[in-house]
Formats: C-alpha cells, sequence, structure tokens
C-alpha cells in the first residue's frame, strides 16, 4: 500500500530539510524498509518509480526480486504532485528510477537536484514507443495497452541490466506480462464492439484518454480541465456542453482525485445522465483496482455501461 504522503506533510517542511532527514521511512508499493546500498534488508533490488499505475509494471516486471517504491501516493495525480523529503530519501536507495516523461512530472527535475544522487538511472519510459506515434502534448501513452507492452519491455531491460544476476527472471515475467497485455487489449476491443458505432463518444475530466479512446474506435470530444490543476474558464466550459449536446455524448467521465464538482456540473448543463470515476494515473484501493489490469478491466465495465445505453 502506498501512504498518502501529502496529508502527513508539515506545512513549512520543505526539500531542503531532507539534508538532515537521514532516517525517513520510504513509501513503497510493498512494505517499506529502510534500504541500503539499493537493496532492502533482503537483499532486493530497490527501484523507484514516479506513481501507481507505472509502479504496477515495474512490480509484475520485478516479481520477487525487486522492491519497488512509489513517490507519488495511490489516489493522487502526478501532473500537480508536490515532492516531499521522504522522495529524495527513496530516490537516494534506489537503483532505477521509473518515470512516464513527456512532460507528465513536471516536478521530478527538481527533485532529482534535491537527491543530488548520481547513483540512481532514469528510464523514460515513453522513449519506448515511437515518436510518429506519440500526440503533441499528450503523455499518458500507457493508457493503450499496447504501449503499456512496450513499457513492459522497457521495464525488464532496464531491470536486468541492474541486475543481471536474475535476468532471466525479469525476461519470463517480461513475458507473463506481455501476454496478460495482449489478452486485455483483446478483451476491451470486444467489450468496445459491444458499444452502438453512434453511442462511441466521451468526454472525460483530463485528457488522459487519447491514447485508448484512439485505439479502440471512441470518439474523444474534450476533457473538462484544459491544462492540469487549471480550472476551465466559463467560456470554455460553456464550448465543452455545447461539444456534449452536438456529439449526444451520453456519460461525462471523472477521476477518484480530482473534484467532482466540476464533473456535475458538465452532467446538469449538457443533460448528460451518467456520471462516473475512471483510474487511469493511479490505481484505486482496494480488492480488484491494485494492478493496472485491474483499473483497465475496471474503466472499461464503466465505459461500455455508460455508453450502451
Amino acid at each position: 500500500m502506498i501512504l498518502d504522503k501529502r496529508r502527513r506533510r508539515g506545512a513549512a517542511l520543505g526539500l531542503a530539510a531532507v539534508l538532515a532527514a537521514t532516517a525517513s521511512p520510504l513509501v513503497a508499493c510493498t512494505a517499506a524498509r529502510d534500504a541500503g546500498a539499493s537493496q532492502d534488508s533482503t537483499g532486493k533490488l530497490v527501484v523507484a518509480c514516479t506513481f501507481s499505475t507505472l509502479c504496477s509494471l515495474v512490480a509484475a516486471v520485478g516479481g520477487d526480486d525487486v522492491e519497488v517504491v512509489g513517490i507519488v501516493p495511490v489516489g493522487a495525480s502526478p501532473e500537480t504532485y508536490e515532492p516531499t523529503p521522504s522522495d529524495v530519501v527513496a530516490l537516494n536507495h534506489a537503483a532505477v528510477l521509473f518515470e512516464n516523461g513527456l512532460g507528465l512530472e513536471a516536478w521530478l527535475e527538481k527533485l532529482l537536484a534535491s537527491a543530488n544522487s548520481g547513483r540512481v538511472a532514469p528510464v523514460v519510459l515513453s522513449d519506448a514507443v515511437p515518436a510518429r506515434e506519440k500526440a503533441t502534448g499528450n503523455p499518458h501513452l500507457w493508457m493503450d495497452p499496447q504501449y503499456a507492452a512496450l513499457y513492459v519491455h522497457a521495464i525488464a531491460a532496464a531491470l536486468a541490466r541492474s541486475d543481471p544476476a536474475h535476468a532471466q527472471d525479469y525476461a519470463a515475467n517480461e513475458r507473463a506480462e506481455r501476454s496478460r497485455l495482449a489478452a486485455l487489449d483483446r478483451w476491451i476491443k470486444a467489450q468496445v464492439a459491444r458499444i452502438p458505432a453512434d453511442h462511441r463518444t466521451m468526454i472525460t475530466f483530463h485528457d488522459a484518454w487519447f491514447y485508448f479512446d484512439r485505439r479502440y474506435g471512441i470518439d474523444d470530444v474534450g476533457a473538462i480541465e484544459p491544462s492540469p490543476g487549471k480550472d476551465p474558464s466559463p467560456a470554455y466550459f460553456a464550448q465543452l456542453i455545447a461539444l456534449a449536446r452536438k456529439h449526444h455524448v451520453r456519460a461525462v467521465f471523472g477521476e477518484p482525485q480530482y473534484s467532482p464538482k466540476l464533473a456535475a456540473a458538465l452532467q446538469s448543463g449538457a443533460g448528460i445522465k451518467t456520471f462516473a470515476d475512471l483510474y487511469d494515473d493511479t490505481i484505486g484501493i482496494g480488492k480488484g483496482l491494485s494492478t493496472y489490469e485491474d483499473i483497465m478491466r475496471y474503466d472499461t465495465r464503466i465505459i461500455v455501461g455508460a455508453l450502451q445505453s
């Protein structure tokens, strides 16, 4: 479980304070340990990842040989996150740092500078996707399971470089995870096929669904939040309501890490009947939402159910 560190930060505690915090706890996807020399007390390789959706993929490939340390807590947004001193300590214990890149983690450069650790090897997972397939300004590539499979390949290669003794384990885990992702891709296609063609339009809270919609033939009409952390202007919101009505959008989808007020206002203003939360930048808490595959299946069921009506 990843703790919500933002709820227990002192308001006056800055990143510079970590220089004296040599014994701060790690915040990890598994039980936190005070690790040294990039290994935990059982000899596992310690790796960091920027947010929980990526952590799920890293954990699937790393298996029993890796201790995964998440930076952004479950339920928080990696686009608006503010690093804490314990994040600096976590990076100083990690051998590898997995990030998405493409501007998603705008805070990461500052965090790395505060950590002042030349030992951690950064891996930008979005680099695994061909440049011609990336949409300008949209970093959410993992929402397409075929791109998630490319992330998994890059994760396995990076772990093998840092821990060659377990390279065969990482390769086997990669094959198993890519097989699961291929099955997931086929399942999503079959589910979306149940939606009438003229119902395949959606509006989401922020623009995380472009690659999912492109892969499965859904029309991405727009997003409530025009840019991370910024509320829409009245003019933008009015335009979004007009688009929702024009395209007969049947559902507006919020996200658990954001306030539901704006999504509810769009639902009311556009006369949309269905309003539901989706997961993308974070996994969920509880059974059935704790892995990448879990949230993708959950999201697909919500989307299909909302757009079928």
